[in-house]
């Protein structure tokens, strides 16, 4: 199912202000009455609007800004909602010739302009004269994100973007970047943003457990099944998300996709077979999808969710969501928009969730990493609030009681595009909400070098663990 981007209502257009202004203040007020955050702080609203009056004494000079200038204010207003899912696309009209990426807590060069050599894969430590540390904390106030990893992850893509440099502090003609070893380079500001980055970074992948191009796969090695679970989306789900959007399917789509109690049962049956002792699901590159196969998959482990704590979902209704969404709701659409409803998530299915007729009973172990996001979050939150099995890994990018199901918007007077929360998930273990990330139980590191060389810490402590069993 894909949705349209669907263009916000005008509540505000004064012909005193520009069309950045009529912007920021238009979906300031669409803001208040779609997203959950105003319903369950209401200071927020207070907050917010102090931040907008002040943004549209900036922006009132228009020769001056740049319509990602602008975007990038949009989502700085954003950053109050601590919702990693609700953001607008920046536009730049140029880059920068180089890309860096964040992994556990460092940026380093991803890619850049052959003109520069031999600096690929290189930690950074500073841009323009700035601490690359005090960078990460201001990009947590420029970005949409729930704790100071997913800001790392985002900001890193938005470092070759000038606006964004200049709206850092970062000046002058010249943007030096310094790495780790003491080397570094120097990029023209005026001549820079025409070369392309065409050197990239080589990551040596991991001979068992490199991203495969799959949304799940499985190899037995020895009496360990690797399962490498990276997309949450199957033709099941996508033929539902039709069914309720009342969508017509795409028989192309559904004959691609495969189906994941199909996967779930061939892949119990083999490690049957085969005498597997210990299951390792991997989900450090899943970044979400349907919840469903979470749900799925735990009953696959012989885990009923009947007898376990879940997730509660809670929806605001709001008008908008009535008018353009009325699929996604339920009883809750009669309800005032000025409140949250809580939300049956098997909402209007006409057939039951198909699950695996093969159970694995035995040990389990998940990994869990940065990237781990979204509906995958969800999983491994109910996973440890249930104590139900062992987590490793590092960090994950999200809160685990959240905002998410997101409405893809446009903005009417400039058409920037971005994505709406309007749902609210309680984590299982309530007592726990303010936690910022989740944690694994057992916390293991790797570090930027072993990343780039292909080695992975936590293969090699599931392989001395099994050595022990």
């Amino acid at each position: 199912m894909i949705m349209e981007y669907t263009s916000i209502p005008i509540y505000y257009n004064d012909k005193r202000y520009n069309v950045y202004q009529n912007e920021l203040m238009n979906f300031f007020i669409f803001l208040t009455k779609v997203h959950p955050a105003f319903i369950l702080d209401k200071s927020l609203k207070a907050q917010c609007r102090q931040f907008v009056l002040s943004a549209c004494d900036e922006l009132c000079d228009m020769n001056n800004i740049t319509l990602a200038d602008f975007q990038l204010r949009i989502n700085e207003l954003l950053v109050f909602l601590q919702d990693a899912h609700t953001f607008v696309n920046i536009e730049p009209l140029s880059l920068y010739p180089f890309s860096v990426r964040y992994f556990n807590g460092s940026f380093y060069l991803y890619s850049i302009s052959s003109r520069y050599k031999n600096v690929t894969g290189k930690v950074i430590t500073s841009m323009g004269g700035m601490d690359i540390i005090d960078i990460h904390k201001k990009l947590a106030g420029m970005l949409p994100a729930e704790n100071k990893i997913k800001a790392g992850i985002t900001g890193s893509h938005f470092l070759n973007n000038p606006s964004l440099i200049k709206r850092l502090g970062i000046d002058g003609d010249v943007l030096e970047i310094v790495f780790s070893d003491g080397d570094r380079i120097n990029i023209d500001k005026e001549n820079g943003t025409n070369n392309q980055p065409d050197q990239m970074t080589v990551i040596k992948p991991n001979a068992v457990t490199a991203r495969q191009p799959m949304p799940y796969h499985y190899r037995i090695i020895d009496s360990i099944c690797y399962f490498q679970f990276n997309e949450m989306f199957d033709s099941y789900t996508y033929q539902l998300g039709c069914q309720l959007s009342g969508e017509t399917p795409d028989e192309n789509i559904i004959h691609s996709l495969p189906f994941f109690t199909e996967f779930l049962e061939h892949m119990i049956q083999d490690m049957n077979q085969k005498g597997v002792s210990l299951l390792v699901v991997d989900m450090r590159y899943n970044g979400g999808g349907n919840s469903l196969l979470g749900n799925m998959l735990l009953e696959a482990l012989n885990i009923h969710l009947s007898d376990i704590e879940s997730y509660r979902t809670y929806i605001r209704p709001s008008s908008f969501l009535k008018e353009f969404y009325p699929f996604l709701l339920d009883k809750s659409a009669e309800m005032n928009d000025k409140t949250l409803a809580e939300q049956n998530q098997d909402r209007r299915m006409d057939t039951e969730v198909p699950l695996s007729k093969h159970k694995y009973i035995g040990k389990v172990v998940f990994i869990q990493g940065q990237n781990t996001f979204s509906s995958a979050n969800y999983l491994l939150t109910t996973v440890k609030d249930n104590h139900l099995f062992p987590i490793i890994g590092m960090p994950t990018s999200q809160k685990p009681t959240c905002y998410g199901d997101i409405i893809p918007i446009s903005l009417p007077f400039t058409g920037t595009k971005g994505y709406v929360s309007h749902s609210f998930f309680r984590r299982p273990d309530s007592l726990l909400d303010e936690e910022t990330t989740l944690m694994p139980d057992t916390l293991i590191n790797t570090s930027v070098a072993d990343y780039l060389k292909g080695v992975d810490n936590c293969w090699d402590w599931i392989k001395r663990l099994n050595y022990l069993l």
